[in-house]
Order: C-alpha cells, then structure tokens, then sequence
C-alpha cells in the first residue's frame, strides 16, 4: 500500500519530548518561548504565539482584528474551518471564488469591498501549500482599515516571491496536527505577526483573557488554548528539518509533473518560478476524479478529494442561503481534485508507481 500522507516522528523528536516531560513545567515550559522565537524568525517575523490548534489561531487573530459584527472575505475552496473562524468571532463570513491556482482571486475580492463598507479582514488560504495572490491583496488592502490574515494552515515554509508565508500579511496562522508539514506529534497552532499589539491581543485571548499568566485578573473574556511544553519541544525539532523536508516535497512533485505532463485528462498543481509552493498535497484535477479514486484504491494506493464539499455547500451555510451555483470554480475544484500520495519520505519509485497506475487507467 501506497498511503497518501506520513508523520514524521524521529528519535531526536522523542528525546526532546521526553527532555520537556522530564526538566519543564507541561504549560509555558522554556521549549513553548524559544519554539515561538524561532518560528517567528524562521517565518520572517517579529512575533509568533503558539496556540492550542490552527482553527484557534484563526480564531483569536480575526478576534484581535476587531471583525466583531463585519465581514470576513475569505475562500469557500478550503476546510470548513477557515470559514467557522469568522462566524466564532462573531462575523460574518463572505465567500469570494478562487482563480486558475485555486486560490481566491483577488478580483473578485476588490470588487467585494467595493460594494461593502463592513469588510474588515481578508482570509486567503495558501491551499495544499501554493500561496495566494499576496501581492494584489496587499495592494487591495493598502490604505484601508481591512486585515489581511493568512491561513497558512498548509503552507509551513512555502516561499512567494522571495518571503515566507506567515510574514506575508497582518497576521499569519498555522496549523500543526499530523497532516501538516509540522505536526508537532499531535496538534498545535501558531500565529505570526509584526505588530506587537496584535501579538499580545492574541496571547491574552488564548491564555483565558490575562494579560500574563502570573496575574488572576483577567481583563477580557478569553480562551484557554495554549500550545503544550511537549509539543513545542518536537515542534523545535522538526522546524531545523522543514527547509530540507519542504525540498524533499518539491523534489517529489518535480517527478510527478515529469511522469504526469503528457497525460491530457489531468491539469497539474500550479507552479510558477517565484512561488515555491510547500507542498503539503499534490492535487491533480481531473473530470474522472471518482472513478480515478477507486482505480487507484483497487491498486493499493490511496487519494483523497480535499475537499469534496465547498464550504458554501456544507449544511450550516446552506441554511444561511447558500447554494450550488454560488461559486461556480470553486464547486468544479470541489468535484475534480484528487490528492495524490505526497510526503517527505515517498520515492522515486513509489511516484513512478502511482504514476503508472494513472496513466493506466486514461489508456483503458
């Protein structure tokens, strides 16, 4: 079997785990400050705060945008989450299509703000790792009380134009659970920023609304969502390794587009020369997806549609009005795109195999 995705747990990871058990408090031990000082300048950054999950950065960082009764523009090409981060600060989100790289399109979103005067933050997902248009988001942006907060959740290390995700907006939020570039051998999330404000805003909200954790006077309504002192540990551990690992990823996707360009049926990932995508899915569209799905199933290998359902489709947005038809690209992403095993460990020959199989299945 062929399985689609592998989390890395090394025993250097296990060391530094047992190390945090043995020597440091479970909550705000040294491992959880230096994870964050290093992810932030890994990122490009001033500030990170690491937080108890990707959904909760995403959360805290538009509560710390203020978005309480405004709109939130993000994508409905993403996992549920993105969108629910919004509705739990107590805004509305509003859905704008994507573009050719599945990622929104900043046309649309200028359009948007056009005709609203309740935008107050901007979520664009760098999908399966690929970065979205940055710069003509921040160009949209400029000179407007709007945030632009990137959900990073799949994009650890990815590279637009020269700068990593995570220092590319306002504020920047990863994910860490085992499907992630980093998965800290659990779950986690972090949050990037330049601005100190916004930084301290956001520790305050995931440490129960104090502003340190010496004081029992807590000034807002918080949340207790703190990364743990183990996870940060394995976290420290797996960041040396990303830049190899992200590398690793590309060098995989290389010889997928190599075995997979002259196969018709089949649109790529995008890939352009100044954006270097993490590349935490290689997702392939096609109009066979389902059938493409369980042949490959019937070979051993695994796939999987992210996501099949737009968000905008899901039950809970249905009932706010939406429906099929709304976001017409997004809907035909949601239909054709099937993720191809992708980790840091797949071979050579393991690539060959999937692409064998594929190509298989167009000459039947």
């Amino acid at each position: 079997m062929i399985v689609l995705d592998k989390s890395i747990i090394t025993e250097e990871m296990i060391d530094a785990a047992q190390n945090a058990l043995a020597n440091e408090f479970p909550l705000f031990g040294e491992s959880v400050f230096k994870f964050e000082e290093e992810f932030a300048y890994f990122c490009g950054s001033k500030f990170a705060v690491g937080v108890g999950s990707g959904t909760d950065a995403l959360i805290f960082s538009l509560m710390a945008s203020d978005v309480e009764g405004k709109e939130v523009v993000t994508s409905p090409a993403s996992y549920i989450a993105t969108a629910n981060a919004a509705i739990h600060s107590k805004a509305t989100p509003v859905f704008c299509d994507i573009d050719q790289t599945n990622n929104i399109d900043h046309s649309l979103v200028e359009k948007k703000i056009g005709d609203s005067k309740k935008i107050k933050a901007i979520v664009p997902v760098h999908l399966h790792g690929y970065p979205a248009p940055m710069n003509e988001l921040l160009e949209i942006v400029e000179g407007r009380d709007i945030f632009l907060v990137e959900d990073a959740a799949q994009a650890h290390g990815a590279i637009y134009f020269g700068k990593r995700t995570g220092a590319l907006g306002h504020i920047g939020c990863f994910s860490f659970n085992p499907y992630k570039n980093i998965s800290v051998g659990g779950e986690g999330g972090m949050i990037t920023t330049n601005d100190e404000e916004i930084a301290e805003k956001i520790r305050m909200i995931a440490d129960a609304g104090r502003e340190n954790r010496f004081t029992h006077e807590h000034k807002i309504i918080g949340f207790s969502s703190r990364l743990s002192t183990v996870s940060a540990a394995v976290g420290r551990v797996q960041l040396r390794y990303l830049q190899e690992w992200n590398e690793k990823r590309r060098t995989a996707a290389s010889i997928y587009r190599k075995l997979l360009a002259d196969v018709e049926e089949i649109v790529l990932p995008p890939d352009k020369t100044e954006i270097h995508s993490a590349y935490n899915k290689f997702a392939i569209k096609t109009n066979v997806r389902d059938a493409l799905k369980q042949h490959l199933n019937n070979n051993d290998i695994e796939s999987d549609p992210h996501y099949p359902i737009p968000i905008h489709m899901q039950p809970p947005y249905q009932k706010m009005g939406y429906k099929r038809g709304n976001f017409p690209n997004a809907e035909n992403f949601a239909a054709t795109t099937l993720s191809l095993p992708m980790f840091v460990d797949i071979t050579k020959e393991e690539i060959g195999e999937v692409c064998e199989v594929i190509r298989n299945f167009f000459e039947m």
